[in-house]
Parts: structure tokens; sequence; C-alpha cells
């Protein structure tokens, strides 16, 4: 157990010092330093216009400066053109509003500078008519409860539906924007995951190997337990950066909503994270990570020099690259068979499957029997990775990778023979 951790610290701590996973760190960080600053832009382009209103009769005039909307604010100071007119010359004001009578109708007027804040005037526009037709109703003689219920608007509830094995199922919370935006997030924060940690394995082992060093470290340790503390220490680099990733995750969010236009979204965010498909995603992400930890732990004991690591793990990131694709597809078109057949094949569904239980293509039944082979792959590849290395970590050989993992073959099966 020992050596065990000695190696697990070494590989641990050589690689959180390193510059490429510093900066996968300070990612998260920066991009939410970012969006802090665009929210505050845009909440700063979004401050309430100052405006005044103004009408020809007094009772006209006090019901207008009752008037509220989180994109005006009324200046009640203001009562005569005269003042509106030095008012919005001075800067004062961003502009006003004049409600006057021709030829027995009321004309409204919205007189603004050339360089004041754009302002939807459809806005009051939309109130000034409400104000209008309930004065209309009130001379007509309508009583107030039956205004009351002219004046209520109607409201258009969406209902996302899904349908799985033939039956209509109705989602209690309209998140489907939403899931569509974590979905593709959960897609790039894969692939990434996928090539940094493959890559960090299989430098790692080729380092040591063309180096020589793992003749001297082999003499005193068994060709599993470092094996398996490798794997052990990029496991725990992988889990270092999700909780980093959470821990900026959850400051971000308290600062934004706060600071957010759109807060509104948040809740509809909040239900979205801690949906199924947000745990089935960090699962997928674990074991996919692994399956492609163990498959480049085996690639890297099978080279000799360090330069042949990038043509041993390319399949490797031809594979991440082709679910990374799969996944952006299926994002937006998830009416694809052949994709649907693809995502639940190990290597592939890591991405696939996450982004379809997040849009509601498939349900948790189908995400857990996808989990439940790519677990039972990631046990079988790692009994093959192992063979692999522990047959090739002290080989040394020009002739190529794949003739390298074919000569293993080869002694495999005369040894069962």
């Amino acid at each position: 157990m020992f050596k065990f951790k000695v190696i697990f610290k070494q590989v641990f701590l050589k690689n959180i010092k390193s510059p490429a996973y510093l900066i996968m760190i300070l990612i998260p960080i920066v991009t939410l330093g970012i969006t802090l600053s665009v929210s505050r832009l845009m909440n700063h382009s979004k401050e309430p216009v100052r405006i005044g209103v103004l009408a020809s009769q007094p009772a006209e005039q006090t019901e207008l400066q009752q008037l509220k909307d989180k994109t005006y604010q009324i200046d009640q100071q203001i009562t005569t053109q005269a003042q509106a007119t030095k008012a919005l010359q001075k800067e004062q004001i961003d502009g006003y509003l004049l409600l006057s009578e021709e030829k027995g109708q009321t004309i409204s007027r919205y007189y603004q500078r050339k360089d004041s804040p754009s302002f939807d005037a459809s806005i009051l526009e939309n109130q000034l008519n409400q104000i209008h037709l309930v004065t209309l109703a009130q001379q007509a003689g309508v009583a107030p409860e039956q205004i009351q219920n002219l004046m209520t608007p109607t409201v258009i509830a969406p209902v996302t539906i899904n349908y799985q094995n033939g039956h209509q199922e109705i989602s209690r919370e309209n998140t489907k924007e939403v899931s569509q935006i974590i979905s593709i997030g959960i897609t790039v924060l894969m692939f990434i995951f996928i090539v940094n940690y493959a890559g960090m394995i299989a430098q790692e082992i080729a380092t040591e190997k063309g180096s020589r060093i793992m003749e001297i470290v082999l003499s005193s340790v068994s060709i599993e337990i470092q094996f398996f503390a490798k794997i052990v220490a990029i496991l725990a680099l992988l889990v270092t950066q999700i909780v980093t990733y959470i821990l900026v995750g959850i400051i971000g969010f308290q600062i934004l909503k706060q600071s957010l236009p759109l807060a509104e979204l948040l809740p509809v965010i909040r239900r979205a994270l801690v949906a199924p498909a947000m745990w089935y995603a960090g699962i997928f992400l674990i074991i996919g990570v692994l399956l492609y930890t163990v498959l480049a732990a085996m690639l890297g004991a099978a080279v000799s020099r360090m330069d042949q690591v990038q043509q041993a793990i390319s399949p490797l990131i031809l594979l991440g690259t082709l679910s990374y694709l799969g996944g952006f597809l299926l994002a937006s078109q998830t009416d694809m068979p052949m994709l649907r057949v693809v995502s639940y094949v190990p290597l592939f569904s890591q991405i696939m499957l996450p982004v379809r239980l997040a849009n509601g293509d498939v349900g948790t039944l189908g995400a857990s029997m996808g989990l439940l082979i790519a677990m039972v792959t990631l046990i079988g590849l790692t009994y093959l990775a192992l063979l692999v290395y522990r047959r090739n970590i002290l080989v040394y050989s020009d002739k190529g990778i794949f003739k390298a993992l074919f000569a293993t073959y080869q002694q495999h099966k005369e040894w069962h023979q």
C-alpha cells in the first residue's frame, strides 16, 4: 500500500502542477469573469429610461403618472410641456409622452432626443390602450368584475411532451431549451476531458519508458501496483477538476442571480442542473474518462519513445471526436436511428447518452442500460490494458504500435496453448 501511495502521489502532484492542468482549472474562472463583465454591461444598458407623462386633463395626468414598468421611470415632478421640454434639453429625462385631443381623438406622441437611450414605446402604447378600454367599459356601464375579467391577459403555458416506448409523458417543468444548452455544454466538456486525460496518462507512461526509468521503478514495485496507481491518480485529477468546477459554479450562480438581466431563467437552470440527466452525465463522465484512460495507458505502454505518443493515441482522439460530433447532432436532431444505436456503444455512450437524456429522447432506464454496458466494458478493457501493459512496458521496438499489439496477442495466445 505504501508503494501505491508513493506512485499515486508522484503522478498526482506532477500533473496537478503542470501548465496544461492549471489552464483547464482556470478556464471556468475566466469564463465566469467574462460572463460577469458582460452581465454588468447588459444591466447598465437595460437601466430604465427616465420619462415624463403629460395629458390635457388633470385626471388623465394623475392616471398616467401611476403607470409602472421596469423599462421606464416616470418623473412625477413634470406636469407641463414646458417643464418636460426643459428637462429633456438638460438631459434630466430621456423623453416624454404627450396625450392631446385632436378632432375628437386622443393622439399620443413620444418626444426624445436623438441621443436618448432606445425605448420601446409599444409598452406604453399597450398600457394606454388598456386604460382607454377600461374607460369605455365604465362609460358603457360594465360591472367592475366584468372589467377585471376583460383585462385579465391570456397566458400560454408551454408543455413539453416526451414519448417513451409509445407512451406519452408530460414534463413537469419546461426546461427543454435549458436542457439543450446544458447538453451541448456536456458534449464540449466531456470531449475536452477525454482528450486531455488520455494524452496525460499516455505521455506519463511513455516518458518513464523512454527515459529508461521504468526498469528502476519495476525493480521494487509490481506492474499491477504501478498501473493502477497511475490510473487512480488520473481519476483523482479528474475529481479535483470536477469539484473545482462545481465550487466555481456555485459561487458564480450566487453572483449571477443578482446581476443577470434574465434572472427569471435561473430557477429553470437550477431545476435542470439537479435533474437526473446531470447526475447521469457526471457518472458517464467518470466512466468515459476511465475508458479512454486505460486504453491510452495500454497504447502508451506499447510505444518506445515520446515522439510516438501522438500517433499511438490518434485512434482514441478520432473516436472521441466522432462521439463529440454525434453528441452535437443529437442535441439538435434526435430522430436519427443510427446515432441512437451508436449511443449505447462504449466510447461513444459517455457523450451521446447524456445528451439524449437531457433532451428527453431516452429515459433513465435506457441511460442505466448504457451505463451498465459501459461499466462492464471498462472492466474488460482494464483487464486487456493491464495485459498489454505487463507484456510491453519493458519492450522497446520500432515496429510500430499495431505490430506491438499484435505481437502481444500472439504471445498471449501461445501462452494459453
